[in-house]
Formats: structure tokens, sequence, C-alpha cells
């Protein structure tokens, strides 16, 4: 379950229930179009339709109060879900570079969240935890005085006021274990997801260090990218290394990425894509002439 989506269905304040769509419904209801445009290979355009969901400024994380908070963390992660499926795409499509920087700006909000709650939250948690104790223990106290309060059929107003306030102490024992779950959850939550993107930020750096050193040992092009990218692409054995359809897709993009202008990886774009036929069509025979 989605981690905003986790934080909705506990018990939120009316005033933020009472909003338009989130961010992260819209990631949600989006994710599918996004991912069948990767399955069909159409990894740029399944970047751009990613793209759309990314804001043009970043919220800021609003620490005035418990309010702001849980709506500034629940900002954070339903945005951090957004850089996530475009980092996802990103990668598809080539663009190393854009996918490392939007899984590191996923990182850094979940990152953010955590911090921003750890000690508010936490605080927030001891104090509800400490109400429910206080309660309990005044009840037990007070137990054989509460027993015959509520043992006796007629009350003088004096007994009626005891027995009031030992209502509104019982309900404070299910009242703040109920806050205590709410702000405990936050905190579970956020510490999870605050290190939940490290391993995407490390595919990309691994991804793209492993590149770079091959790029920096072709002695051929004297570490030339696009030199790089014409020895690989005319070699057959690394196109037929990337496996399936899907993984040439995502290799022949990549090296688009760093030569846009290489004909050749077009080309077998353009085979891989449909666009064009294997090999070329052979020239018609000439007839004898007589």
């Amino acid at each position: 379950m989605r981690a905003t989506a986790f934080l909705s269905s506990l018990l939120l304040p009316a005033v933020l229930l009472a909003q338009a769509p989130s961010l992260g419904d819209r990631v949600k209801a989006d994710r599918p179009a996004v991912e069948k445009l990767m399955a069909e290979l159409n990894y740029p355009e399944a970047m751009a339709r990613a793209g759309t969901l990314l804001p043009a400024t970043k919220p800021t994380f609003n620490k005035t109060d418990n309010q702001t908070l849980v709506q500034s963390v629940s900002s954070n992660l339903d945005l951090a879900a957004a850089y996530r499926l475009n980092a996802e795409a990103a990668d598809s499509a080539g663009a190393w570079e854009k996918a490392l920087e939007y899984a590191k700006a996923a990182q850094s909000l979940a990152v953010e969240s955590h911090e921003g709650v750890k000690e508010p939250f936490g605080q927030t948690v001891a104090y509800y935890k400490q109400i429910g104790a206080r309660a309990k223990q005044v009840l037990e106290e007070n137990d054989a005085h509460i027993k015959e309060l509520k043992g006796k059929s007629v009350l003088d107003p004096g007994e009626r006021q005891e027995l009031d306030l030992v209502g509104g102490v019982e309900k404070d024992i299910p009242e703040s274990a109920k806050w205590v779950e709410f702000f405990q959850t936050y905190l579970d939550v956020t510490k999870r997801e605050s290190t939940a993107y490290d391993a995407i930020v490390k595919v990309m750096e691994d991804k793209l260090k492993g590149e770079a050193d091959q790029i920096a040992e072709y002695k051929a092009g004297k570490g030339e990218k696009n030199k790089w990218v014409e020895a690989v692409v005319s070699t057959p054995a690394y196109l037929e290394a990337q496996g399936d359809k899907a993984g040439r897709a995502r290799w022949l993009y990549r090296l688009a990425t760093i030569d846009p202008d290489n004909k050749k990886v077009q080309h077998q774009l353009d085979i891989v894509n449909g666009k064009a036929a294997t090999t070329p069509a052979k020239p018609a025979k000439k007839g004898k002439k007589g």
C-alpha cells in the first residue's frame, strides 16, 4: 500500500479530508498509463507523461503545528511518489542523469518528512501515552469509590459531578490511544520511507559510473562518448547482449541520449519499434539484355 494512502486511511481532521484530489491520487491514476507506454516501449512518451505530474515548485515543509506537519508529510510523500515514477520512466528512456536527479529528489523529500516529524511527533506520542497512563492510574486508585457511585440509584449533585468527571477520565484512555496510534504511524511510515529511495539512487549511480568507466577505457576513442557510442552500436554482440526487445530498446535509448545524432542508433531504434526492416531490402535483379 502506498505510504500516503495508508496515512490518509487514519482518522484525519475534517479540514484535511475536504480537499481536491491530491498529487498522490493523480500519481496513482496516471501510473497505469505510464506503465502501459513503457510496456509498449514508448519510453520517451512515458517520460513525458510522467513529467506532467511534477509541480513547478516544491511545496514548503510547514512546521507550524501538528496539522501543518501532517499536510507537509502527505505533500512530500506524494511528490516523492511522483519523482519515483519519473525516475522509472527516465531510466527506461535512457535519461539516466534525470533518473538519478528524480531519485535523489524523492529521497530528499522522504528524509525531510521523517526529520521534520521525528521530534515533534515523538513528543506528541509521549504526551498522549502519559495522558492514557494517568487516566488508568486515576481509575485504578479510585476503583472502589467509582463502583460505589455507579451502584447508587440516586446521586446528589456532588456525586453526579464526580461521576461525570469519571466519565471524562474513562474517555481519555481510548482517545489518547487513538492519537498515539495516529502520530506513531506517521513516525513509522516516514522512517520507512526515509530509506525507501536509497536503492534506486544507488542503482542509477552505479549505472552511470559503470558507463563512464567503459567510455574512459575505450582507448580507440580516447574517452570520447560519441566515438564509444559509434563503436558499440556497430558491434552486433553488444545489442544481442541486451536480451529481449525491451532490453535492447532501453539500451538504444540510452545511446541516443548520449549521441542523439548517431544515425546507426536511430536506425536500430527504428528496427526495434517496427519502423524499419531488420536488413536492407535486396535490390531487384536486372533482366538480361536481349
